[in-house]
């Protein structure tokens, strides 16, 4: 197998199935962009910082080896990692997947079990030609979800108290156009150009036990989001021996803040989150600049052409210019993440044998956070195994299932302890468009 495409003439079936599979992304591109208002996170007390928690922008493949990819792509799956490496496909290709977690979140007082889910990504790659491949994806970007609350004693009995109340609820979708180009044999570069829009809405309230208030007061903080952000990538690819190729890669976020709108106002509400004094507007809705974590990485993989691969991905994220939303004079850290994965496929051109046809993968990914909760200069660590695999189905086209098991902090260094476990399901659904008529 390699990963350049056969051209040949396009007979009537195959042009109905094409017709077929771009109805079905069409459809799909609108349901998802319907629902995408819709989206879902669990319970994420730390989804404080910044726009909110950042979804991990990888494909179920990519889950399955601890989020690898900024080298390695094999030219069947879209790399959504790095741009440049969309030039390794030759065939349409539309994915889409959707996610489910269970995550049981623990503090020195209480502990809670939720669940979850969202779409990940939908992705429809198209080839223009043999050397450049564009893309179009529409995915998650991040989420703001959490509801904290803590307690005031007003005298020394402690009969009567004063709460404070801590709510975040949002999110940001990114909608983005890339471009992978090869230069020379193998050499690539490319581009993810985004469009960032979205609405966070995070609330500070307080409530006065000692007068019996059956009401509290509000400060309301309404940000608005719509902006394009981008995102370069480079990868070479060398040719070892017998089949064997040592793989580079390199990604950089180009963009470093975005424009917003923000709206604050003081509302009075009953417990039930009734308004019921009009709101008093302390600042009419004005253009602010919402800072970005830029993020640089960088991979390296080496593989058998159909058979194996292995990789390092290695990125850092700078979060020092981001605001921390918690009123701390100090700068947010840089965060890193080292990830280390794998594939296996026993024979992809196995006829009697399925099973020999699929493709098993694993990873693993240690990365340090910039979320300090306890506000105590300890930042949380995220680790996590993973393992799946890809099931083929006619042609090019396979089912992906991938599973992580991982914990986000401690509670004794960090007060906060996340134990999750999701599970990815991918379609990848590849053919070939626009087959130019061969006359012999």
């Amino acid at each position: 197998m390699t990963d350049s495409a056969d051209y040949y003439p396009m007979n009537s079936n195959r042009l109905k199935r094409n017709v077929y599979f771009f109805f079905l992304t069409t459809i799909g591109v609108f349901l998802i962009s319907f629902g995408m208002q819709a989206q879902t996170i669990q319970n994420s007390p730390l989804s404080y910082i910044g726009m909110g928690e950042l979804y991990t922008p990888e494909a179920a493949t990519n889950s399955m080896m601890g989020g690898i990819g900024v080298s390695n792509s094999n030219g069947i799956y879209t790399n959504v990692l790095n741009p440049a490496l969309l030039a390794r496909n030759h065939y349409t290709v539309f994915e889409v997947g959707i996610h489910g977690e269970s995550k049981a979140l623990q503090n020195y007082r209480q502990k809670q079990q939720v669940y979850g889910g969202n779409y990940q990504s939908l992705n429809l790659t198209l080839p223009a030609n043999l050397r450049w491949t564009m893309a179009f994806s529409i995915r998650p970007h991040s989420a703001v979800e959490y509801t904290t609350r803590s307690y005031r004693r007003l005298n020394v009995l402690g009969l009567d108290s004063l709460i404070y109340g801590y709510e975040g609820k949002g999110g940001i979708t990114k909608l983005s156009f890339s471009n992978g180009v090869r230069i020379g044999k193998e050499f690539y570069i490319g581009l993810e150009s985004s469009f960032l829009f979205g609405t966070v809405n995070r609330n500070v309230s307080t409530q006065n036990m000692s007068d019996g208030q059956y009401y509290k007061i509000q400060l309301e903080n309404l940000n608005r989001y719509s902006d394009f952000t981008f995102k370069g990538g480079v990868a070479y690819r060398k040719d070892l021996k017998n089949d064997i190729f040592l793989n580079l890669g390199a990604t950089m976020d180009l963009s470093s803040s975005m424009s917003a709108t923000q709206l604050r106002r003081f509302a009075i509400l009953d417990l039930s989150g009734i308004n019921v004094i009009n709101s008093d507007t302390l600042e009419k809705t004005t253009t602010i600049r919402q800072n970005l974590p830029v993020t640089q990485a960088y991979g390296l993989s080496i593989e058998k052409v159909a058979k194996w691969m292995v990789g390092i991905d290695y990125s850092q994220t700078d979060w020092t210019a981001v605001d921390n939303n918690l009123g701390r004079s100090g700068k947010l850290p840089k965060s890193s993440k080292i990830s280390i994965g794998g594939e296996y496929t026993p024979d992809f051109t196995s006829v009697s044998n399925f099973i020999k046809r699929m493709t098993y993968r694993i990873g693993y990914s240690y990365t340090t956070t910039p979320y300090d909760y306890s506000g105590n200069g300890k930042y949380a660590v995220d680790q996590n195994l993973s393992a799946g695999v890809s099931v083929p189905l006619r042609n090019l086209s396979y089912v992906n299932i991938a599973y992580q098991v991982g914990r986000r902090g401690l509670l004794a260094d960090n007060g906060l302890e996340e134990q999750y476990h999701r599970i990815t399901v991918g379609l990848t659904l590849s053919d070939l468009w626009f087959v130019k008529q061969r006359i012999n």
